[in-house]
């Protein structure tokens, strides 16, 4: 296996993207990729990819990179719903191809904590397919490329940038997955996982300290230093991040994600999340659901807009789980 090191010192070029979902049982067409990259990230379903001769099972939220001049087309028929992003690309520099055997001492020579400390002589670092374990903030950028890649003023080089920082994030999240199999941050990571199982509305650090018995300053500061974070911005971040994916993927009203978002309160929900994101809820909405979306029906060339009604699977169910609706 080989993986695919980008550098940082240009943005790369943006060129299409879209989210595609078919409710039938659905094989992917051949395609050429003439120069372009292409970024496909599963949010529902199972589906069979051919790249070259290398074939591919993309499962829920795994992330599949498929490098220019390259055929790719669908080897077998999925037998239930599928539902996922696809972003192109170009890039100004050839990539660098890094090998399985270089890879530890690529990572771990940048840094011990890559995602605190990472700069423009970092290159991005991307294998062909990996697996995503936290979907929240990548669904949140794809809707930003999406949505500013529709308009026209500065439009092009917005994206190229959003699209840059996407890539950065894939690379920083597959490269702390590299990290925490060496037991660099493995100690924040069960933490965070902690935290995301456990989550209330009325969990605090006093709570999450004496649960994993540790002491309250020491467990801020390990915080602090592995995600530039204190523990109660990353619980809000946390928080706010299931209320912008409610907010991109739902109909819910604003009441109903505060409190699905582990919010006691809608006012002090829209308080932080205005402090979070420079916008109130409803117009964090508006300005972000210009998604184009295709399915086997509509030609995917875009611009083609088309209303169709999402449905979100388990996001709802999960962070759902435990509440009563007090909104009705």
């Amino acid at each position: 296996m080989f993986y695919y090191s980008f550098s940082l010192l240009d943005p790369v070029l943006y060129y299409k993207g879209g989210e595609f979902s078919a409710d039938i049982p659905w094989q992917h067409n051949p395609m050429y990729h003439r120069g372009d990259y292409e970024i496909i990230v599963c949010m529902k379903g199972t589906f069979y990819i051919q790249v070259k001769s290398t074939r591919y099972v993309i499962r829920q939220h795994d992330v599949l990179l498929v490098p220019p001049f390259s055929k790719m087309f669908g080897y077998r028929k999925s037998a239930s719903p599928v539902d996922f992003y696809w972003l192109h690309f170009f890039i100004k520099k050839k990539p660098t191809l890094i090998y399985e055997t270089g890879l530890a001492s690529k990572v771990f020579g940048m840094s011990s904590d890559y995602s605190r400390n990472s700069n423009l002589d970092d290159p991005v670092i991307l294998p062909s397919q990996f697996h995503l374990q936290d979907m929240g903030k990548f669904i949140i950028l794809v809707h930003q490329i999406l949505d500013v890649s529709s308009r026209n003023r500065y439009g092009q080089q917005e994206s190229d940038y959003l699209m840059t920082a996407f890539l950065i994030e894939l690379s920083n999240h597959f490269l702390n997955q590299c990290l925490e199999q060496k037991g660099y941050i493995n100690k924040i990571a069960r933490l965070k996982e902690w935290i995301r199982a456990n989550m209330s509305s009325d969990l605090n650090v006093k709570q999450i300290a004496d649960a994993t018995q540790l002491n309250a300053d020491y467990l801020t500061r390990l915080f602090k230093r592995y995600t530039g974070m204190t523990t109660l911005q990353y619980l809000t971040r946390l928080k706010i991040e299931v209320a912008q994916l409610l907010l991109l993927r739902t109909n819910l009203t604003v009441k109903q994600i505060s409190i699905y978002a582990y919010f006691t309160d809608e006012k002090l929900f829209m308080r932080r999340f205005k402090a979070q994101t420079g916008l109130t809820p409803t117009e964090y909405r508006n300005a972000y659901t210009h998604t184009h979306l295709n399915n086997p029906h509509i030609d995917p060339k875009i611009p083609v807009p088309k209303r169709i009604e999402d449905k979100i699977d388990n996001i709802i169910d999960n962070v759902n789980e435990g509440f009563t609706d007090t909104s009705k």
